[in-house]
């Protein structure tokens, strides 16, 4: 088999980038992990992130934004941050400014609610005492304690976990 050239090589490594991206929209730095995986240099792996930058296959913001879309309502404004920096590679600043212009307190607010509302009824939990063990899911959702608060505070979850007088 014989030697490939550099350009090749680069081809190649661009031509694998694409076949990655085709089956599902990535951040840059999923991309170049793969291709490092792949056993591609730097050299590649750079040709080929900014050709696929070029015809606009590779855009971490529209990226972003599909998937603080997708996953922010199964999810807190935190958990959504540590996903897309830590996992995705996304860059912090760019992650968190998208996440405070598209989830607002009153989103997360009724989310955190619907949430609890959920694990309550799952859980079946009846009585007051009891919703620190449903703060302490939602914390674990990537919800801040002030938004759990005021999500436990609402008379309907209450209503649902005081038990009747009459019992």
């Amino acid at each position: 088999m014989k030697e490939l050239t550099p350009e090749q090589l680069k081809q190649k490594c661009f031509d694998q980038a694409v076949k990655y991206l085709a089956i599902s929209p990535r951040s840059e730095q999923e991309v170049k992990d793969k291709l490092y995986e792949k056993g591609y240099h730097r050299e590649q792996v750079d040709y080929a992130i900014e050709r696929c930058k070029g015809y606009k296959y590779i855009n971490d913001e529209a990226y972003t934004r599909s998937f603080i879309d997708y996953y922010s309502h199964k999810m807190g404004r935190k958990v959504l941050l540590y996903k897309l920096t830590n996992e995705k590679g996304v860059d912090a600043t760019l992650a968190s400014n998208m996440i405070m212009d598209m989830v607002s307190d009153e989103m997360e607010i009724e989310k955190c609610e619907g949430m609890a509302q959920k694990y309550i009824n799952k859980k079946r939990i009846s009585e007051k005492k009891d919703l620190q063990k449903v703060g302490a899911y939602l914390y674990t959702k990537g919800f801040e304690w002030n938004i759990i608060s005021i999500a436990l505070s609402t008379c309907s979850l209450y209503n649902i976990c005081v038990p009747d007088d009459d019992e």
